[in-house]
């Protein structure tokens, strides 16, 4: 089991992204409802949005919502951490693209593990285009799992992410061809292992959307976020989120051509999870200004057996964060999200 931040402050980062200007003011709260906002686009396990936002004086702190952890497929909190890391990104794009900086401190309270990242907010230069042109890729960022027929992204894309991964101190493997069949094996080993735990089946039940609840819920996922489709040959399964496997009308399979990227960090602590998760926004948002859509095959990297053996299999430096594939194909409409006043504590 990992180790917890206890006693002292297990991790302490600080980031900005351009020089900070001392004696101006901080945001303002038209400015901080904003960031708040579309930090709350951001890619969460199952759509739960495990996060809070206190208002502070000099910007926000973000604080894991335990009562959103996924008790069976994340016990130590993993995929939390991750989903309250990719929100702190998306934030930081965000405040960028309105001439904002930000200085993030992860784990800023001693003893206080549930609070992940105080966010300081600063007066900082204009933003450039690219700046601006990243924060639009918020809104159009989404989790595919239909199709991805197209060819395979090009070496330039896989490049862009791979830059922007290891800004976010993150590291990023193409999956060749020849390693797709044993990846294939482990992933279909994980999705075995996590329908025979107790109480996953439930689980995942509370997650996705019944008859009924259409524009009801603002979280989890509609049962068309989660329908793989018909006639699938895909390299590989995404998450089964129904109580059958794919549907097999009798026609020829279309081909798929995704490209397969394993996310991974140099260590495996709490800190680590929340650096995992602004990596794969980081990854997600440059796959989004590059017209690629990205589906996650987070089984694999839920059970401990099949995440070590990928490990092993890749042979790669770094522990698996996640499993993902990227291609082309048709867009599906973003998943709910949960209003700023649910997420957020105002100032006092």
């Amino acid at each position: 089991m990992p180790r917890r931040p206890g006693g002292q402050c297990a991790v302490m980062e600080r980031v900005r992204t351009s020089p900070a200007h001392p004696h101006v003011p901080a945001a303002s709260e038209s400015e901080l409802a904003h960031l708040v906002l579309m930090a709350t686009y951001a890619p969460s396990v199952h759509n739960t949005q495990p996060w809070q936002f206190e208002t502070l004086s000099d910007g926000l702190l973000l604080r894991a919502d335990r009562s959103r952890q996924l008790a069976v497929t994340d016990p130590y909190g993993r995929d939390l951490a991750m989903s309250c890391g990719a929100a702190v990104h998306h934030l930081q794009v965000a405040a960028r693209a309105i001439g904002l900086d930000t200085e993030v401190t992860l784990f800023p309270h001693d003893g206080q593990p549930d609070d992940l990242a105080h966010v300081r907010v600063l007066r900082g230069a204009p933003a450039t285009e690219p700046e601006v042109e990243a924060a639009v890729a918020i809104l159009h960022r989404h989790t595919h799992r239909g199709r991805f027929p197209s060819e395979q992204v090009s070496g330039e894309l896989v490049e862009q992410l791979r830059t922007a991964v290891e800004l976010q101190h993150g590291m990023l493997r193409v999956v060749h061809p020849d390693e797709m069949v044993e990846v294939e094996v482990l992933v279909s080993q994980s999705e075995q292992a996590l329908v025979q735990t107790d109480g996953y089946a439930a689980e995942l039940d509370q997650w996705v959307w019944t008859a009924g609840q259409d524009g009801r819920r603002p979280d989890g996922l509609p049962a068309d976020a989660v329908d793989h489709g018909v006639d699938r040959a895909e390299s590989l399964q995404g998450r089964q989120f129904g109580r059958t496997g794919p549907v097999r009308s009798g026609e020829p399979p279309v081909p798929e051509h995704p490209t397969v990227v394993l996310l991974t960090t140099l260590a495996d602590e709490p800190g680590d999870w929340v650096q995992a998760g602004r990596a794969l926004s980081a990854l997600l948002l440059a796959a989004t200004a590059g017209h690629a859509l990205a589906q996650p095959i987070g089984q694999v990297v839920d059970v401990p057996q099949t995440r070590w053996a990928m490990q092993r299999l890749l042979g790669t430096v770094g522990i698996p964060q996640m499993l993902l594939r990227l291609g082309s194909g048709d867009s599906l409409p973003q998943t709910p999200r949960r209003a700023v006043s649910d997420v957020r504590t105002p100032a006092p």
